[in-house]
């Protein structure tokens, strides 16, 4: 009987894996994110294209994955491994904002662009941190497009962050994300 039941748990487990992978809201690729990391003297920027954004219609969340490795410097001035070793990519790879959306609120009847105070959660090295900010959607009936643009203080999270860089930079980082994209791509 004991064998029976273990088999069966096993069974159902393996079923409702492969249940939960095969519904899973697929990420749409190829969107932007820049940080900027303010200097004593100049700004260091870095930027990537390889954000993914999904949107989760449980929490009514958009959900943003960067792997740090990919931003990359903008310009001459901004150190090659400076925002993976503020970051500390070898321990917390990836830079993850969720950004509150609420459908029914986007696509209120209102095809043109709007501006919501929406919150923003955003998780590096671990550390989450709640702020409100201006969110610009552009609905579409199987896709969602969206801008902004929000900045964070070094001390106020509590970051580590390498001696070497303590002296070069103020603490302010300006994150911004422009017009990136969800797409659904299971109803097409």
């Amino acid at each position: 009987m004991t064998k029976f039941l273990l088999t069966l748990l096993c069974i159902l487990s393996i079923t409702a894996s492969a249940w939960a992978q095969q519904h899973r809201i697929p990420y749409t690729a190829n969107n932007s994110m820049q940080v900027s990391l303010e200097g004593e003297s100049n700004t260091y920027d870095f930027q990537s294209n390889k954000m993914l954004v999904r949107y989760d219609q449980n929490t009514r969340k958009l959900e943003c994955l960067l792997p740090i490795e990919n931003l990359l410097p903008a310009n001459d001035s901004s150190p090659v491994a400076m925002v993976q070793d503020i970051f500390f990519v070898s321990r917390y790879p990836d830079l993850y904002i969720e950004i509150e959306a609420p459908i029914e609120q986007i696509n209120a009847g209102n095809r043109n662009r709007q501006t919501l105070n929406s919150r923003v959660f955003i998780n590096i090295q671990g550390i989450i941190k709640e702020i409100v900010v201006p969110v610009t959607f552009t609905p579409d009936r199987n896709m969602i497009t969206f801008s902004t643009s929000f900045e964070l203080m070094l001390q106020d999270l509590r970051l580590r962050v390498p001696a070497r860089y303590t002296s070069r930079l103020t603490g302010r980082m300006l994150f911004t994300i422009h017009s990136a994209r969800w797409a659904d791509i299971r109803n097409r």
